[in-house]
Order: C-alpha cells, then sequence, then structure tokens
C-alpha cells in the first residue's frame, strides 16, 4: 500500500511589482525596482541591467541611485526600458526625474503639480484614493482630526463654522463625502459622524507630498500669531548654539515628547471641547563649521 503524501505547501505569494505612482523619489524607485528584479532573479545585476538598457558603464545605475550621476533625457529613456515601463508610466518617471533633479524652486513646484495631477489619474489613485489624495489637501486631515472632537450629524453650516478660519458647507460636504467614502469616516446608527481605524499612513516613498502639507500647517502656526491672543496660543523661538552630540539630543528629546503628547492625549478621559495644532520647528540656521 502506497503511502499517502504530504500536502506540499503553499507557495508564498510573489510580492508586487513597485507602483511607479507609489513614489516621489525617482532614486529610491530605482533602488527598490532593481531589488525586486534582483530578489526574482537571483543573478540580476547592475551589469545586467546596463546591458539591458544598452548603456556601457556597468555601474551606472548605482552611482545614479547614490546620487553621484544625474539621468539625461537618453538615459531616462532607456531606463524606463530597461525595467519595463509603459508609455504612461515612462512620462511619470521622466516628471519624478525632472522633479529630482531641478535646483529651481518654482520650477519644481509646477513640476509637482503635474506630477499629482498624472498621479491623480491612474490606477494607483483608483485603488488607494485615501493613500494619494488625504495628503494633498489640509482640509482632509483637519476634518478627520475635528470629528474626534465635534460631535457632528449632519449640520454643515454649523460644523462648517466651528473652524477657525470657517469651511464653506458645500466645501464640506465634499470632504466628509470622500472621507465616507475611502472608509476612513462612517456615519453610526445615531447619525453621528465618526472616524474609523482605517487610517493609513502615508508610505515613505511619498515623502514630497507629506513635506508639502507640513510646510501648510507651519504656514498656518505662523498665521496663528495674529489670528488668536496669547492667553489661546504659545508660539516661541529659541536661537541656540549647540554642539553635534547635543543637536542630536535635542532631537531625541522632542521626538520623545511628541510621542508623550500623543499618549497624553490617548489617554484623556475628558470630553474633547475643540480641536488644536500643535507644531515643532527644529532646523539649522547656519551651516556646520568644519
Amino acid at each position: 500500500m502506497a503511502a499517502k503524501s504530504e500536502p506540499r505547501p503553499d507557495a508564498p505569494e510573489e510580492s508586487p511589482a513597485p507602483n511607479i505612482y507609489r513614489y516621489d523619489d525617482f532614486r529610491v524607485f530605482l533602488k527598490e525596482v532593481f531589488q525586486y528584479r534582483k530578489d526574482k532573479d537571483g543573478e540580476y545585476s547592475y551589469r545586467k541591467f546596463a546591458k539591458d538598457a544598452g548603456i556601457a558603464n556597468p555601474g551606472y545605475l548605482l552611482d545614479v541611485i547614490a546620487g553621484k550621476r544625474t539621468l539625461s533625457d537618453n538615459a531616462v529613456k532607456k531606463t524606463a526600458a530597461a525595467f519595463d515601463l509603459n508609455e504612461a508610466e515612462t512620462e511619470f518617471f521622466r516628471l519624478l526625474v525632472d522633479f529630482g533633479q531641478s535646483k529651481k524652486d518654482a520650477e519644481r513646484q509646477g513640476i509637482y503639480k503635474e506630477i499629482l495631477y498624472r498621479r491623480n489619474r491612474s490606477r494607483f489613485a483608483r485603488l488607494s484614493p485615501s493613500l494619494v489624495k488625504y495628503y494633498q489637501d489640509f482640509h482632509y486631515p483637519l476634518v478627520y482630526s475635528a470629528l474626534h472632537a465635534l460631535d457632528f450629524r449632519g449640520d454643515y453650516e454649523a460644523f462648517g463654522g466651528a473652524f477657525d478660519p470657517p469651511i464653506a458647507p458645500a466645501a464640506l460636504k465634499k470632504f466628509i463625502r470622500d472621507l465616507c467614502e475611502w472608509e476612513l469616516v462612517k456615519q453610526g446608527p445615531d447619525g453621528r459622524y465618526a472616524v474609523t481605524q482605517a487610517f493609513v499612513e502615508p508610505p515613505e516613498t511619498m515623502g514630497a507630498l507629506v513635506r508639502r502639507l507640513n510646510r501648510e500647517w507651519i504656514l498656518q502656526a505662523a498665521e496663528s500669531l495674529f489670528r488668536h491672543g496669547p492667553e489661546d496660543r504659545h508660539v516661541s523661538t529659541l536661537l541656540l548654539s549647540v554642539s553635534d552630540e547635543t543637536r542630536a539630543r535635542l532631537r531625541e528629546e522632542i521626538e520623545r515628547f511628541r510621542r508623550e503628547v500623543l499618549d497624553l492625549v490617548a489617554k484623556d478621559g475628558g470630553k474633547p471641547t475643540g480641536l488644536m495644532q500643535l507644531s515643532l520647528q527644529y532646523f539649522p540656521k547656519t551651516k556646520k563649521r568644519k
């Protein structure tokens, strides 16, 4: 009698190829798409890439990823072809390269608007709208956070008027509708809108998007000096002369304080009465002395 054969374990699911529309930094995309190819084919190498792309230097891609080289228009075409990008993906890749290599802020702003436009029209945006659109407009995180504190049951005029500055009811309807569609907010049986546990942090690959949002929050923090009295806000600036060791220690202490603030709010047993913005800015005002 033949022995029963043991059932074979299911093969591990193959990880999907990096989606270029998730990226703001073309070098990070190149690093991860190369690693993806290498994970699929252990013999894949920088030399193999150079051969596929028709580039003489076998270390060219490694130099680009490390920031030692830039990509020319011709190299963009060859790189996109070597990684099997279609026409739309190639155009998006070109925008990422232009954005990453431009030195002019105004030019970078214009390029990034085009990046957002192309990303919003991509299949990635249709599959992950909250991931793509939530961080493009500060109103989404503002309204999302306010729903933690305020009892909203459909009175858009009253809810919009609770913000400082107010949000027009028509615009507020769109923000609420989108948040519900993305399953970040839902309406309960009692009619109250509340946040869900489905919130998704932005991926590190979209760092430029988050930086733009942080810039908006910083600008709004500056406006608070003129919108609110000292009893309702605290804005102060310290100019510190520090060593490298203390510079790093202060960053650690700021991060520890940030975690303590989040923990304090999480343990708050009282009923929320409003939404506050806490902004911490800590950055160099001079170049390091050698």
